[in-house]
């Protein structure tokens, strides 16, 4: 029962997300494996997506598909943004921890998730004409998740609507300096991979030859 009703309380958040995301917040009403289960079937369904949407919209060469790399790619930038947004709040007196903008996020995504699944199993049964149905669709259900994202994160933070649009701001710029240090980090690592490796078969080739 305590897995249905948070799945209960889940949805509700969608329509209440101020209310919502305040029992969140405040009395514990989120539930972490919950999260993680929602993040885990929109990287699934990105893969789904991939593979079983419609020629019509489908761009994407089937014989050329990697599982891992899709789910990375759908799955990272909400660890990126976790990461950005909680290390950017610190600095701005945000109030929430890394594991309620976790819940936030997640519980976000789900209409996200929902619409892209139903353009996925529609894009299979439509003409031409209608793939204005299909982009309608996910741009609600991508609207949907940036309003529910935002509400979310000023009642966790505790933050004004110009705050959050603010750290928000500064979130991006933060993900994009993680990205390059991350870019850095392993240009250095196979630089020095490389020259102890050159090093060290200089060594045992010379250590041959004598």
């Amino acid at each position: 029962m305590g897995i249905i009703s948070d799945v209960r309380y889940m949805f509700y958040v969608l329509f209440h997300p101020f209310d919502g995301f305040f029992e969140v917040r405040f009395r514990n009403k989120g539930n972490y494996a919950l999260s993680a289960i929602i993040v885990l079937l929109y990287g699934i369904i990105s893969i789904f997506d991939y593979q079983y949407r419609g020629f019509i919209i489908n761009y994407s060469p089937p014989f050329y598909m990697n599982s891992i790399f899709i789910f990375t790619v759908a799955v990272f930038p909400i660890l990126l943004f976790i990461i950005s947004n909680w290390s950017i709040t610190t600095l701005f007196n945000g109030n929430g921890k890394i594991k309620d903008i976790f819940i936030v996020i997640a519980y976000s995504l789900v209409p996200k998730l929902v619409f892209d699944f139903i353009r996925t199993l529609l894009s299979n049964v439509i003409i031409l004409d209608e793939v204005f149905i299909l982009n309608s669709i996910v741009n609600i259900g991508t609207i949907w998740f940036f309003f529910l994202l935002f509400c979310g994160l000023c009642v966790t933070h505790e933050y004004t609507v110009f705050t959050n649009i603010v750290t928000l701001i500064a979130t991006f710029v933060a993900a994009v300096i993680i990205i390059f240090l991350v870019m850095l980090y392993f240009i250095l690592m196979g630089k020095i991979v490389g020259f102890a490796a050159a090093v060290f078969s200089e060594v045992f080739q010379r250590g041959i030859g004598g």
